[in-house]
């Protein structure tokens, strides 16, 4: 009985995970490249962060190109941290060393709502006009819309996806 108790809680946390990654099936059909690698957050991927903590992305590029950074709250909240940044190929963290505030370098801050939260980097080989993407709530359906019409502006493409979570 004990084991079934502890069953049943680790999948209703696997099920509360969020679901991170684009599939084989989106990889094919929005025609991706293998170009961005290693991406996450500076405690790995579903690293716990407490509000106020600052949060570091890394990630590779195996080409030069345009990337641009949105995250997703667990309420559907979306918001870009960067975009069309150019970058060479090579070992990146997001926010980059040369980003400066009043404080010194730039971070950053895990705010509310507490849950997790996930990260997409989008890669194109030109730099992408549309603005108008990737603001207010989303669904996940929604997401990955917005996802394919930012990507369709470009013919060479990626995304890769990680999550961390806000906790107290």
């Amino acid at each position: 009985m004990r084991f079934l108790g502890l069953l049943f809680g680790l999948l209703l946390l696997v099920g509360c995970a969020p679901q991170v990654g684009i599939g084989e099936k989106e990889r094919q059909a929005w025609g991706l490249q293998p170009i961005i690698g290693e991406f996450a957050p500076d405690r790995g991927e579903g690293g716990k962060y407490r509000l106020g903590d600052r949060v570091f992305l890394s990630f590779t590029l195996s080409q030069p190109g345009y990337v641009t950074l949105v995250t997703m709250d667990v309420d559907g909240t979306t918001v870009v941290l960067e975009r069309n940044v150019q970058l060479p190929a090579g070992r990146h963290t997001f926010p980059l060393a040369t980003d400066r505030n009043a404080q010194g370098q730039a971070a950053y801050l895990v705010v509310p709502p507490l849950g997790p939260s996930r990260f997409r980097l989008l890669y194109t080989n030109v730099p992408v006009a549309n603005r108008e993407l990737f603001r207010g709530r989303l669904s996940n359906e929604a997401f990955n819309q917005h996802t394919q019409a930012y990507l369709s502006a470009a013919e060479v493409r990626d995304v890769a996806e990680t999550w961390m979570e806000a906790v107290r």
